[in-house]
Formats: structure tokens, sequence, C-alpha cells
């Protein structure tokens, strides 16, 4: 029996997953999904997509890698003094707060993202703060990437949702994604409800302000779209990202750490992701040619997600 026929009984009652999708993804750039046809909230891997973004954005010389955030800010400044680069948010080695985005209820107020970045109210996490020296170590925080969403608004004018579908969503053919939090209540037929603990989320799912940290509608389809579109970038066969930047995409920035935007395992690259009430992951085993992504309903199925993944590396890794 293949991927396709074992994955079925790695998902422990429904109950406890009510809704999940799959998908894998082949050399050829062909894609075989299965489970429910849902939209579903990428969580963390958000932060995959926005890389990508970034990184065309450093291709054409508009971003250096290299370069002190803040002298791209401009709404906003990152307190504090010495240097924190644009690598070191993307790869999470900037030392800033320790944060993860809880997202906000249907009816809760929701702060802007300069209010996010200056912890003030009605944001309900702290300020983005330097508290490591930056580039000392990895330390995973949503933080980076609300950094980093301020920062390419400031350069380009452009609001984060249409730029990330200018540079990423559109040109990898990602139809059924999004970061404008509008998106789920505009397909409210096909957007999955979370679940914490068995028990439904209130109104269905958290609203994700710092949306480049978490805040992408998708699909598992789309999601190994991107993860080919990676793939094809590093042996030189991308149109959208040179083979230089994909190697540094997939090169971890300090041992054991992150590559920009991606994590790394044992033959394989992509991100894995948790909001309220939803969980998923995004993977490519290069040396196959094969994405597998899986995202769910569930926000407690860490065994069942784990399980998958796995499975996916014994079939193609």
């Amino acid at each position: 029996m293949g991927f396709a026929d074992e994955w079925r009984d790695l998902v422990p009652g429904r109950d406890r997953v009510p809704s999940i999708g799959v998908a894998v993804g082949d050399r050829d750039g062909a894609v075989w999904t299965a489970g429910d046809d849902l939209l579903f909230p990428a969580c963390s891997i958000s932060k995959h997509v926005a890389a990508f973004g970034t990184l065309r954005l450093v291709a054409d010389a508009t971003l250096d890698l290299d370069a002190d955030v803040n002298a791209y800010l401009s709404a906003w400044q990152l307190p504090g003094g010495g240097t924190v680069t644009v690598r070191q948010v993307l790869s999470h080695t900037a030392g800033l707060t320790k944060n993860w985005f809880p997202g906000y209820a249907v009816g809760e107020p929701l702060p802007t993202l300069q209010q996010i970045l200056r912890g003030e109210p009605p944001a309900n996490t702290p300020a983005v703060r330097r508290e490591l020296p930056p580039g000392s170590q990895f330390r995973y925080s949503g933080s980076h990437y609300a950094v980093l969403e301020q920062l390419l608004t400031d350069v380009t004018g452009t609001p984060f949702d249409t730029l990330m579908a200018a540079l990423v969503l559109d040109p990898v053919g990602m139809v059924d994604s999004s970061f404008d939090q509008r998106f789920p209540y505009e397909h409210e037929e096909r957007a999955a409800r979370g679940h914490a603990g068995g028990v439904p989320v209130p109104g269905g799912w958290h609203t994700q302000p710092e949306r480049a940290g978490a805040g992408l509608w998708s699909t598992p389809a789309d999601l190994v779209r991107l993860e080919q579109e990676i793939s094809r970038a590093a042996v030189g066969e991308s149109a959208l990202l040179p083979p230089g930047l994909a190697a540094q995409m997939l090169t971890p920035q300090v041992p054991g750490g992150f590559g920009l935007g991606t994590e790394l395992g044992e033959g394989c690259f992509g991100h894995t992701g948790q909001n309220t009430g939803f969980r998923c992951f995004s993977f490519a085993w290069p040396a196959s040619g094969t994405a597998v992504a899986v995202m769910t309903n569930a926000e407690d199925c860490h065994e069942t997600l784990r399980a998958l993944s796995e499975l996916a590396a014994r079939h193609f890794g």
C-alpha cells in the first residue's frame, strides 16, 4: 500500500479531527488531493509563504538580506541599539520578544499592526523588543514576522495581503489562498471551523491581524504548489526565485536553526503550524521530488500529524 491508501488509518476518530485535507505533489507538478475540500488557516506556514515573497524582493534588489531593518521601517522603529537584519528576522535569530499569536475571537476588537508591535491595547501579546543579542541564537517567535510585515508594507507602500498575492500566491498558482482576513467570510461555505479540546471554536476561527506570522488561509494543494516551486528554484528551474536565494532559504542560518522562513528536517524542508483551533504541516522531500501538506481543524492532534509526517517520510524521503 502507498501513502494514498494508508493515511486514513492514521486519523484516529473523526471526532478528534473533524475535518482534514491532504495533498501530495510529484516532481512533474501534478497534485493529488484527498480528505475534506475546505479552506483552512495555514497558521505559521504563513511565515514560509511570507519569506518566499520577501526573497523575491531581495532578488530584485528592493531589499538587502543583511541590511538593518530600521533602515527600511518608517511607520515604526524596532527599539534598542545595534543592528537587526532582514536575514535575522526571516530566520528567527534576531532575539525578539517570544510571542505566539492566539488571534482574536469573533466580536473582539482588532488591533492594528503597530499596536501589536507596541503591545498596546487591544493587542493581546507583549510589545516587540530586542531581548537577546541579534544573531546569537535561534529562538522561534512570531514577533520576527510582525516586524517583517511592517517592513514589507513600509518599503512597498502596498497592503500586505495585496503584496503577497502579487509576489507569491498568483504567480505560484495558489488560487485558493489569501492573507486577507475577510477571505474565510467571503467563502464561508468552504471555511473549516476550528476545534480545541474537542470543543468548537466560537465563531469558527480567530482573526489574525498578524498576517505574515499566522494569517494565511489556504488549502493543502496550494501549499504543495509552493513547495514544488521552491524545489524547482533550488535546482535553477524557477522563474520566480534564483537558485542562490533558494539555497539560502534551505540552509540553517545558525546551527540547529531554521533556514529563511523554512523548517529543515532529515532530507526535507517546509513548515508546521498551529493556530487556535487548527494544526497543519507542509513539507517537501527534494530527493524524490515529492511534497505533502496536511491541514486540520483540530488544535490538539499533534500525534496524528506526527504519524502522517512520518508516513510521508517513509514513502517519499
